[in-house]
Formats: structure tokens, sequence, C-alpha cells
């Protein structure tokens, strides 16, 4: 939700150049398959930095890292591989799992997760968003990552697109579905021909997400994992992965060599 303030195409367009100081946080993007994970990301980008498919099936095939400033801060958002298109997506669950393994090894080499973003779409039942949520909730609650909802495909939703969260915050709630923040969005790109509320709307969106990943956002992973930042960082990440695994069909799959892939 905005306040008011206007986030400059000049910010958004900063990415990881030499001469900033400190290292971006990690932001990672989570939904189901075709929600608009990369087109949220080529939003916050202000450019198309993330392929992005017309379809419902994953166009990212692995879990791709884009740095941006944003209000003189630096993140590093992930677009996450789809986890739940089985054999006839692009992403087959063996490669799924892989891929998450290689993923999950790299941010706990740099630094751990700093936020995590749910994405939805404005047009699915409130109820069936609980699949993902549940995965990620039972380690997220004990770990206190900061989780905010991202909702899309909001363009054509009256009166305005942040009226969605009040018709819907209290049945998510009621599936026990907690969230730090939100944003309400259309990633509809900004093209010329389109109407003066479709421009609108695509500032209005941008201005949202990035006032909403500037509040709720954690400064240093330690104060997300407790004092223990390396054993509390690890036992977060070797759970997730145990739980994803089983969710894309790796429930086979030798639990010590998944701890193992984390060393």
């Amino acid at each position: 939700m905005s306040d008011g303030h206007d986030f400059t195409d000049t910010t958004r367009n900063k990415h990881s150049q030499q001469g900033h100081q400190g290292r971006p946080r990690n932001v990672v993007l989570y939904g189901e398959s075709g929600v608009g994970k990369s087109s949220l990301i080529n939003l916050i980008m202000g450019r198309d930095a993330a392929k992005t498919s017309p379809d419902a099936l994953a166009c990212t095939t692995t879990h791709a890292p884009y740095d941006v400033t944003i209000s003189g801060q630096h993140f590093r958002l992930w677009d996450t591989a789809g986890l739940n298109e089985g054999s006839e997506g692009t992403v087959p669950a063996v490669m799924a799992e892989r891929n998450l393994t290689a993923f999950l090894r790299g941010l706990n080499q740099e630094d751990g997760v700093h936020l995590l973003i749910y994405c939805v779409r404005g047009t699915r039942a409130t109820k069936a968003l609980q699949t993902h949520y549940k995965i990620f909730s039972a380690v997220i609650r004990d770990s206190k990552v900061p989780t905010i909802i991202v909702v899309t495909c909001l363009e054509d939703f009256r009166p305005v697109m942040a009226e969605w969260w009040n018709e819907n915050k209290d049945e998510l709630a009621t599936y026990g579905m907690q969230f730090s923040g939100y944003a309400c969005v259309t990633t509809l790109k900004d093209e010329p021909t389109e109407s003066p509320d479709i421009h609108q709307r695509h500032a209005q969106s941008y201005n949202d997400v990035c006032r909403s990943i500037l509040d709720h956002c954690s400064q240093t992973p330690h104060r997300t994992w407790g004092t223990d930042t390396i054993k509390d960082q690890r036992s977060f990440l070797a759970i997730l992965l145990q739980k994803l695994a089983r969710f894309v069909g790796g429930a086979h799959h030798d639990q010590d060599a998944l701890k193992a892939s984390l060393s």
C-alpha cells in the first residue's frame, strides 16, 4: 500500500554496479507457476530483466537473481522456479528439486533470506492459496522471516486495487495465512497505447510494492534466525529444502543426502 511517496525511474533502474556499499539483502519470490513472479520482478526493475510467459506454465527454470536499488537500499530479488507443474511443465519435479538444492545452498553462502514475497493471482480463490503458504509457514513461523503478499492481475479490479486486500484479508486470516504487509498490483507493461487508467495503476503498483519491501525487509539475517546465525540458518534451509523436496516428488530421497547437500 502506498504512503504517497514516489519512487523515481532513476532509483529503480540502478542495479548491481561497482561502488555500491554493502551486500544486497535477499528477497525470495515464491508462489504457484504462472502467477507473475517474473513480471513482478520486471515491474520492480523497471525493465524486461526476467523472462515471462503468457500461459500458466513457468518459464523460470532456475532460481535467478536480480539486483536492484530502491531508495538507496540494495536488494537481490530471487525469481524461483515453478514447483507445481508436474511432468507437463518446463520444470520437471526432479529438476525443480535439484535446482532448489543448489539455490538454498547458495543462499546459505550468501547471507540467508531477508524477506519472502508470496505472489498470488487476484482471481484465485483465497482458500486455494494455502498450499504454498503452508509449505513455507511451518518454517517461517519459527524463524520469523518476514513475509508479504503481493496480489497480481488486478488491472481490472474496481474501484481500486487495494480493495482486494480489504475484501479478502479476513478470509486469509481464517485459513491461517498471516502477512507482515501487502501490495495489490498489476504487472502489465506500461505501454504507450495503454489507457490512462493502466498507466496510473502501473505507477501505483510500482510504488506500493517498493514501499512494502522497504518497510518489511529484515536488515540483517542474524535477526531473522536468532542468536546462533550459522546453526539456525542451516536448520531453516535444511527443513525448508526437505519440505519442498517432498512437495515436488522427492520424498524417497535420503534425508541425510539432502542435509549433506547444504554442507
